[in-house]
């Protein structure tokens, strides 16, 4: 029989100096995320996040590239706030972008083509419109707006 026991997570976290080394890095980089934050307009910080600071580089993703020269402007005051607030020895900032940071988590979903077609019903409204349209169209593509109509539900 093994001799595992349940175990509380703050005691494996100080039994193991890698994971305490990595929850201490952790608590740094959320610590110097919230110093950026705060130092940032609010559009601009939602548009960035800290990724990672080491050798005196902070490391910031930007969600597209638009917003990188944005944040190009505010550097002096960013590199001046960070320096004053939390790390005096930030030599410089490197920038990358991510999209994936402009959509919220709650939307970062792969999609399949099934999706896609379970989903697509045509609403009356839109069926009135093809109506409408087919009015005004050539006999050919008439025929084709009011087959396509046909299908609202």
């Amino acid at each position: 029989m093994r001799d595992n026991e349940p175990q509380i997570l703050s005691s494996i976290l100080t039994q193991d100096p890698s994971l305490l080394h990595i929850q201490e890095r952790i608590y740094a980089l959320k610590k110097l995320s919230d110093v950026v934050f705060d130092l940032l307009p609010p559009p601009l910080n939602v548009q960035c996040r800290v990724s990672n600071f080491r050798q005196g580089i902070l490391i910031l993703e930007v969600s597209s590239a638009s917003w990188l020269t944005r944040l190009k402007y505010e550097q002096s005051n960013l590199l001046t706030g960070i320096r004053k607030n939390l790390l005096p020895s930030l030599a410089s900032i490197q920038y990358r972008i991510n999209p994936d940071i402009a959509t919220p988590s709650s939307q970062r979903v792969n999609h399949s083509p099934n999706d896609a077609t379970m989903n697509s019903t045509m609403t009356q409204i839109s069926a009135t419109y093809l109506y409408a349209l087919a009015e005004n169209a050539p006999n050919k593509l008439k025929k084709q707006l009011i087959k396509l109509a046909n299908h609202a539900k």
